[in-house]
């Protein structure tokens, strides 16, 4: 991080590691100081939900290909219950592809908190982005 860069996070008490992080900077402007930032899930759970999402297609895709061709064929290839392998593997993308915005939404208290706390702390004013 460079000096003139922040990142905060309000504290939780629950597991939610898609709340998003306040990341900031500190520009210089006539007049004062702007602080331009964005909310953002933090780097690790954004890669973890990418190594998450590519084990699962490629674990998931041969055992719910073999299922459906077990099905379909009549063929004994694959052993247990057929339901887990046509459920899981798709179960597990689509959990793996609705968790972050699923997090993001249950953090968006937090989000307004960290607003208000810097607003607060610096007496600052807070500009809406512009489209």
């Amino acid at each position: 991080m460079c000096d003139d860069t922040f990142r905060l996070q309000k504290r939780r008490y629950n597991r939610n590691d898609f709340t998003g992080h306040f990341y900031a900077r500190f520009e210089s402007e006539s007049g004062g100081t702007r602080i331009e930032g964005y909310f953002d899930a933090p780097h690790w759970a954004r890669y973890f939900m990418r190594i998450w999402l590519g084990m699962a297609v490629l674990i998931g895709t041969p055992i719910f290909v073999e299922t459906v061709l077990d099905i379909t064929t009549g063929s004994h290839h694959m052993t247990g219950d057929r339901w887990v392998g046509l459920l899981v593997p798709p179960g597990l993308v689509f959990f793996g592809s609705i968790a972050p915005s699923l997090g993001r939404l249950l953090g968006r208290k937090d989000e307004r908190f960290i607003l208000e706390h810097v607003q607060n702390t610096l007496a600052a004013r807070i500009e809406e982005p512009k489209s």
